[in-house]
């Protein structure tokens, strides 16, 4: 579990967890509304040299960047998504190479869906004090390993 205290910070782990990602992984990003999902896959993209703005795909279901090393970045909100077949219809999967990074907001809302190796990452307020403050944790399924998160930032 990391601790953020504001959105510099949540970038900071948005950009460890860029370093410490195997190539091709998939993130399921959970969290109540405003918890900065966003946020940190804006500092993921930034770490990885990602130069397009990095905006909530809420309304485009779907934004897609390019590394600086030429690795794409599906960055997908599965909040409107009515129901697995509609996340199916994007076709995601036959557009998606082995170094391909699939990022899904409200992931946990398809996650039968997702592929088994899927990382979980939950971002939640703290119930108390500080409104900037966030926990951030990372689950991992069996057989998955993530070099260190150290976000450099945070606790």
């Amino acid at each position: 579990m990391v601790r953020t205290h504001g959105e510099r910070e949540t970038r900071l782990v948005g950009a460890a967890l860029a370093r410490a990602l195997p190539p091709g992984a998939t993130v399921s990003l959970e969290g109540p509304l405003g918890a900065g999902k966003t946020v940190l896959v804006r500092g993921l993209c930034e770490a990885l040299g990602v130069t397009d703005p990095v905006t909530s795909p809420t309304y485009t279901l779907e934004n897609e960047y390019e590394t600086a090393t030429g690795r794409r970045v599906i960055h997908v909100d599965c909040f409107r998504l009515g129901s697995v077949a509609e996340l199916e219809d994007l076709a995601l999967e036959d557009r998606r190479d082995a170094d391909t990074l699939l990022l899904a907001e409200w992931g946990d809302r398809v996650i039968v869906a997702l592929p088994p190796e899927t990382i979980r990452v939950t971002i939640e307020p703290e119930p108390e004090g500080d409104s900037e403050a966030r926990r951030i944790v990372v689950a991992l399924p069996p057989g998955v390993e993530l070099a260190d998160l150290d976000p450099g930032g945070g606790e």
